[in-house]
């Protein structure tokens, strides 16, 4: 099927920025970059009604629409990239994980950085972890906290991995790596990270919070070991005691 890359990305922003005309819906982030304030739900939609209309795309097709939205470094266009590649599995499997590193350079808030690892980046880790694991602990040592972030991100959706075990000892490492980092949420990510591989290694990461209470984020050890107890990383509160002399 041919296609004119430059034409469908042009055709997409435009679509997009009929979806926010008047720009009277802001995303509740702070970043620098330009957005139409288009909601995630109507972006969903965006790329899965383009995937329909263009059932002869090939995956590498698909990847390149995706790599020119997102290169463009608007908010709308960066998440509609993140979910073409998120619907079209083999499309995901032709990106190349060094472009994904090469996108980092345009993240500068939580929501773009999270569905790109979340959408992107975890998956094709999670898909071949012996060959793309290393592209984290890669990202953990960048200077954007951002990029940071996207490493721990990712681990998350490396947790779904076949045979997680094998790879929890090097999440565990990054994630011991970024402890002390309060940049960009990291402690907040750091505790997502730990309770999405509560699931597949229970044991395995009581054993690192307990070993490593002194070290990890408050946050993270409080929210996994309430995960662990509870089921909710919210600790369960006390009931407030009766009055004296109340009902009971």
């Amino acid at each position: 099927m041919s296609l004119d890359l430059d034409a469908e990305a042009a055709a997409t922003t435009a679509a997009l920025r009929a979806l926010a005309p008047e720009r009277t819906s802001v995303p509740v982030i702070k970043t620098s970059r330009p957005f139409y304030g288009a909601r995630v739900g109507d972006l969903r939609a965006t790329a899965a009604g383009w995937l329909r209309a263009h059932p002869g795309a090939t995956p590498a097709q698909v990847a390149g629409l995706a790599d020119r939205l997102w290169r463009t470094g608007v908010r709308e266009e960066q998440l509609v990239a993140c979910f073409l590649l998120a619907r079209d599995r083999a499309a995901l499997a032709a990106t190349d994980p060094g472009q994904v590193r090469s996108w980092t350079a345009l993240l500068d808030n939580w929501e773009t950085t999270d569905q790109l690892g979340m959408n992107v980046l975890g998956p094709l880790v999670a898909a071949d972890p012996a060959a793309h694991l290393r592209l984290l602990a890669t990202l953990a040592g960048d200077p954007s906290p951002w990029a940071r972030r996207l490493a721990l991100v990712a681990c998350t959706r490396l947790a779904r991995a076949d045979d997680p075990a094998r790879w929890w000892p090097a999440v565990a490492e990054l994630v011991l790596a970024l402890a002390g980092d309060r940049q960009a949420a990291l402690p907040k990510a750091s505790s997502w990270v730990l309770r999405s591989w509560l699931a597949p290694c229970p044991g395995q990461v009581a054993a690192f919070v307990d070993a490593n209470a002194g070290r990890l984020p408050a946050l993270a050890v409080r929210e996994t070991r309430a995960k662990l107890a509870t089921g909710s990383k919210r600790p369960q509160r006390r009931p407030a005691p009766a009055p004296a002399g109340g009902r009971r």
